[in-house]
Order: structure tokens, then sequence, then C-alpha cells
């Protein structure tokens, strides 16, 4: 439906100044004949920052939010277009085009009553829009409004029988009313409409297999989408479990093999061939796709007891043992486990251990003479020769009082299902969870999720690799290709296109800090200004001018040297003339750019002393401390004494915080209304996780600098963070607004 969504918007952003606005500044003309430029070419983030100069030279434009809807519509922000939409009709309700648009983000945003009137309102404007009366059927099937989705797919058809989309419309709706034959006639029609319609094949194959169990015919129909997908990597996952089911072993492989290769971070896959790889004798391949999955889903409960079961086969007894410890760990119940870690004990020596373990069986079977005999066994190799004779008198006894010489009776036959039924319920727990996230995903946006699916999804995001990224199928000169199969133009720049599909790190915004270069967001052009930085620029008594940027990158190695060859300067001009503060805030720059923190800190101080109001000494102190907090972070873990340092670690950890609190609050005393110190001040709260006092730091922010996209973005974060999905979707949107990329993929994967 999005790529659909796309290619109506992209046309109508080239026809949206229907409207009837006029302009009567040139310049301002100018601005959105280029924005509507940037939306044609899909520069969808840059069109928007175009919008946004329009609007704030004058906001009682309507077309303008019409456009900048249009924009997030494409980046899947849906709360942003939704509001540029409502803002526009506000403004001028008679663009009918902007109902269309409104409706698309409130349906995305699962908001479907809402949507259908939007949807009816803008079919009132255009009368027999055939696309308005398919998604205003969607609505109502996903609000189970069975008879007017029917209505609407079947008025669809009768004025076009070549829409695929209704015929697959009809498909789905007669599945939800369990109408098997009738869906996979509508299904076929949409074929016979476009064979080339992959989703079609794959409802069909869906059916063929689940329900109508023609495994044969799934087939065919997986093969034709994968004709069609060939770089469609959860394809050949779906059709190596088909093979499966008809015994084509190698087949399955195959399948396996190139799903990985195509997707080598698909979980399943891997899962999937190691349970292949164990069922045909390759355990030691098997264990390292075992190893993979756990090492992306540590609470994979399947593959953790199965590499457990496997190691122990191949003879890797202490891995083995370190299994079975963390099964009894989760239930010490499990007799099974508990009886295979004493058995493997004494196969590896660990008497004493296997001692403990027996000690816990005979205790619950006291007339288990096998065992009393083992434990004999035991004890007689740990010297204990009065506990060896007694284990094997006692044995004999068990045995006379049964009336036998010898016996095979064994507790393991009465408790093998009694650890079965253990390891069901965490296999069925693993799968619910799986089936809870897919459930949750599907129903992201929804006004009913609860602050604990927030919470719970956006944990899920914060292990994401920045450098997953689509990369094209064949080589380009250009910036870009036509992806067919998406529907749209793939781009190299993580700034242009559908940048939402660009996954990135989930991690705040950074700190402000002083410097000399400038690493700013050249999207929006904005410039982040003090007035105390300008006033030591405007002395020239720096070797370079200061300003203040986000997360600095490194330096290169040309501007390294240029700081080595300033610190020669300073410590020239503070040996032979009378120190002033600013020679000593100069050289803690330098110091500072190095990476010579400590360095930096010492000549801050030297300062401060010197000058006690100085705020800019403040700020550098505390970018300094700041960094000399990640660094000491970074390395921390090396120490060989780690876990005995970590007490002291902490300490070390809370008194740099104090001190950074300490001086980013004298930097708001000296300089009451500066944004930057309550965004500093917000990331240290975070950081001693006072997520309250941090929300009131960067609201204060935002209040002093509406446009401090940062703030907005790490702020939409703790909201996330604390399940409040409606304010962080709020400032999310807002902050990739100002230009904060990350921003539309996090909607896209919180909010879709």
């Amino acid at each position: 439906m999005r790529c659909f969504f796309r290619t109506i918007f992209c046309l109508l952003a080239l026809a949206a100044s229907g409207g009837g606005v006029l302009h009567a500044q040139i310049n301002t003309e100018q601005v959105m004949n280029i924005g509507r430029n940037a939306l044609y070419f899909e520069d969808y983030i840059l069109s928007i920052q175009y919008f946004n100069q329009v609007i704030a030279q004058k906001p009682y434009l309507a077309e303008p939010y019409f456009l900048r809807a249009v924009a997030k519509i494409s980046l899947d922000d849906w709360t942003g277009a939704e509001a540029d939409a409502s803002q526009c009709i506000e403004i001028n309700p008679f663009i009918k085009d902007v109902y269309r648009v409104r409706a698309v983000a409130r349906h995305n945003s699962h908001n479907y009553e809402n949507a259908l009137e939007d949807y009816e309102k803008a079919l009132e404007m255009i009368p027999g829009d055939k696309e308005l009366m398919l998604n205003m059927a969607m609505c109502h099937l996903a609000l189970k409004h069975y008879n007017e989705a029917d209505s609407c797919l079947k008025w669809v058809v009768e004025r076009d029988s070549t829409v695929e989309r209704a015929y697959l419309g009809l498909a789905q709706l007669r599945m939800e009313q369990s109408d098997t034959l009738q869906a996979l006639d509508y299904i076929s029609k949409a074929i016979d409409v476009d064979k080339t319609n992959v989703q079609a094949y794959l409802m069909r194959c869906e059916i063929y297999f689940n329900v109508v169990e023609d495994t044969e015919k799934a087939l065919a129909d997986i093969n034709q989408a994968i004709l069609l997908e060939p770089r469609n990597a959860s394809l050949y996952i779906n059709r190596s479990y088909m093979r499966y089911k008809v015994d084509d072993i190698r087949g399955t492989m195959e399948d396996l093999d190139y799903a990985i290769s195509l997707d080598p971070n698909s979980v399943t896959a891997h899962y999937n061939r190691a349970l292949l790889r164990s069922e045909v004798g390759d355990n030691n391949n098997a264990i390292d796709d075992y190893d993979f999955v756990l090492e992306h889903d540590p609470d994979n409960y399947p593959a953790f007891y199965n590499r457990t079961m496997m190691l122990i086969n191949i003879g890797h007894y202490q891995q083995g043992i370190n299994g079975l410890n963390a099964l009894l760990d989760k239930d010490k119940d499990d007799f099974v486990a508990l009886y295979q870690r004493a058995m493997l004990l004494i196969e590896t020596r660990q008497y004493n251990l296997a001692l403990r373990d027996m000690n816990t069986i005979l205790a619950k079977y006291p007339k288990f003479e096998g065992g009393y005999m083992i434990r004999a066994q035991i004890k007689q190799r740990l010297g204990d020769k009065r506990g060896y004779e007694r284990d094997l008198e006692t044995a004999v006894n068990v045995m006379k009082s049964k009336g036998v010489h010898y016996s095979n009776y064994n507790p393991l036959d009465k408790e093998i299902k009694h650890s079965q039924d253990i390891r069901e319920r965490r296999v069925q727990e693993h799968f619910d969870k799986q089936e809870e996230m897919r459930q949750l995903e599907q129903n992201m946006g929804s006004l009913e999720e609860s602050v604990e699916d927030v919470k719970k999804r956006f944990s899920q995001l914060l292990v994401v690799d920045i450098n997953q990224e689509i990369l094209p199928e064949v080589s380009f000169d250009a910036d870009g290709f036509y992806d067919e199969k998406a529907g749209h133009r793939r781009y190299r720049s993580r700034s242009r296109g559908y940048i939402q599909d660009n996954n990135v790190e989930v991690l705040p915004q950074g700190v402000f800090s002083l410097s000399f270069y400038s690493y700013d967001n050249k999207l929006n052009g904005r410039t982040h200004f003090m007035r105390e930085m300008a006033q030591v620029n405007d002395m020239h008594v720096l070797n370079n001018a200061l300003t203040l940027v986000c997360a600095p990158s490194k330096l290169s190695a040309y501007e390294a040297n240029l700081r080595f060859a300033s610190v020669d300067y300073f410590n020239g001009l503070l040996a032979t003339s009378q120190p002033r503060p600013v020679d000593y805030l100069g050289r803690a720059m330098d110091f500072l750019m190095l990476r010579n923190v400590d360095a930096a800190i010492t000549d801050a101080d030297r300062a401060i002393e010197l000058m006690p109001d100085f705020m800019l000494a403040y700020f550098l102190r505390f970018n300094a401390r700041f960094l000399k907090l990640e660094v000491d972070a970074a390395s921390s873990g090396e120490s060989a004494n780690a876990e005995a340092s970590a007490m002291l670690n902490e300490r070390m950890r809370q008194t740099e915080i104090e001190q950074m609190t300490a001086d980013v609050n004298m930097v708001i005393r000296l300089s009451p209304r500066n944004p930057y110190a309550y965004y500093n001040l917000a990331l240290v709260q975070a950081m001693r996780g006072d997520n309250s006092s941090a929300l009131s730091s960067y609201s204060r922010a935002i209040e002093l600098k509406p446009d401090l996209g940062e703030a907005y973005f790490n702020r939409g974060l703790l909201y996330m963070q604390q399940g409040d999905r409606e304010k962080g979707t709020a400032d999310l949107s807002k902050a990739g607004e100002l230009g904060i990329l990350p921003s539309y993929n996090i909607l896209k994967r919180m909010t879709r």
C-alpha cells in the first residue's frame, strides 16, 4: 500500500497549486518551486526544509502545509503528515487532495474511523475516484465492516475490471469470512489482470499450503513469486519449509543457504538451517548456526536447548554442563537435566559437584538403588571409604526390600514426561513471545497501544545496526536507480529518497560542544549561536573562531597539526606574558580538540580561577568532563580485574557526573536563557536515570529555541522509553521536520 500512496502523492505534489493561493513575494514563490522540485525528485527531507522556510515567513499559506504533509507521508511520518494536513484544512478547506493525504495518514496510524470520514469528504470533492474507494474498503475491512467493504470493492470492480487490488481485497474479505474457494477465485482473477503481482501469488500460496494443504500448488506459486523477486530472502525461507514437508532435504538446504547469502542476519534462516544440519548429522555447523541465533536472540529457548544437547552428544561435556546449568537456573525441578548434569560431572571428574546433584536426586527418590551405587562410586573416588560402603549397603537393602537381586529401576523413566512438559512450556512461551511481538508490530500506532507495549517495542530498537543499508542489485553511476520491485527509486545517499528505510542506531543526539570546526546539519542550514561565544570571537584573540556543534567528528591529520601548532603558540604566550583567562580558554580548546581532556580541564580551571564568572570556561570544562566520562566508560572493560573494580568505577562515574552537573548549572546561572546549557543538562540528567528532570530540561531548551531539533529528538526518545507513544511520536516527527534524519526510521519502526 505504501508504494501506491507514494506514487499518488508525488503526482499530487505537481498539481498542488490548484488550491488557488497567490504569492506576493517572488522569493517565497521561488522557494516553493524549489520545494516542489525537490518533492518531485523524491528529496523529501530537503523539500521539507524549503517548506519550513515558507511557513516561517508566511504561516497563513495553506499550500506549504499541504506539500510538507505529502513529503512526510512519503517518509512514513503519519503523525506529522496528519498535523500538517489539518493545518492546511484549517487555513483552506477547499484543497481537495488534502483530505486524501490526511486520510492516508490516519489510515496508516490505524485511526480508521477518522480516516473513513476523510475518505468520504475526499469522495464528495472527487466523485468516482477508484483509489479512494479502495482505501475506504481497506478501512472497513480493518474494522470488520464486511458488508461495507464488500460494497466498496465491488463498486470498484464494476467500474474497472483491471484493478487487481480490488480482487485481492475481495479475496482477503472472503478469507475472513472462511470462504476459501471464493477467495482463490478472486486471487486468480487478480493474477489474470497482472501476472507480475507477487502479493497475489503469495496469498494464493498461503491458502494452498495452510488451508487446502496442496503443497504442490503452493510450491508452484512461491516459485513464481521467487522468479519475480529473486533477491527476497524470506521467500526462500518459506519455500525451504515447504520443500522440507515433501522430504526434499537437498532443496531445503539450498534454499536456506541462499536465503542466508541474501540476508546474513536472518535469525529464522540460521535457526532452520541448524535444525536441518543436526538432522543430517552436520553437528559442528549446526552449533555454529545455533551460536548465531543466540547471539542475536539470547532468550531463544529452543535454540539454547538444542545446542546444549548437541554439545553433549558430540562430547563437549563442559559446554554441555554450562548449558544444563542455565536450564536448571530456569527450571530447578527439571529432573532429566539434573540427572544429565550429574552424569557429565562424573565424566569430567568434578566429583564434589556430582555428589551434590546425586544427593538431590536421592532425596527425591530414596528407593533408587542405582542412584546409591552411583553415589558410592563418587564417594570412593573422593576417598570417602565409609560413605562408599554405606551407599553400597543401602543399595543392597533397597533391592532386598523389593525382592530383587538386580534392578533396572530408574526414576528418569518416570520424570521424562515432566521434563518434556517443562521444555514444551518453555518452547511455547518463546513462540508466544514471538507472536506477541508480531502482533504488536502489526498493531503499531494504534490508539489502543499500551504503555508497556510501547516500552517493549522501543527496547527492541536499541541494538539496531547502523550499517544496514539497502544495496542496489546492479552498479550505477547516478545517485540512484529505479527499483521495479519496490516501485520507486533507491539512493546511495542517506539523506535522499525513503531515508526511513535506512536502519539507524537508536541513540540520543550528542552533547553540544565548543569547537573550532563546524559539523552541523547542512540540510536545515541552521547555525548555533551563543552571545558569549560571539563576544570572544569579536576579540580576535584565538587562532580560530569558536563554533558550537552537536557531537563533533574526529580531526583530520591536517586539523590535528594545526591544533598542535596552536598549543605551541599558547605555551609561548603564557610563558612570556601575563596570563589571561581567554588564553587558557584557547589552549584548553586545542587540548579538547586533541582529546587531551585532563589538560583541557586543567586549563579551564585556570581560566575560572582568574575569572570566576567566565561562562565559556565552565561550558568548555563541562565538554571536557563529558568526553572524559565517555573515554573512561570505553576503557573500563579493559581491566583484568574489571569485576573487582566495578564499584570503584561506578563511584568515579557518579563523581564525574556530579562535577558535570555543577558546571552546566553554573553555565545556566551565568547565562539563564542559554538553550544549549539546558540541553546538555538534560543529557546528564538522563545519564543519572532522572528522566523526569531530563524531560523538563529538554522542554526548557525547546522553549528557548523552538527549532532545536536535537532536543525534540532526545525528548522523543525519552517519551518512547517511558511508553508515551503519542508525545514521543510528535517529538520525533518535529525533529525530522527540523532535519534530524534518524527520526524517520524510528518513526517507521515505532508507528507503522
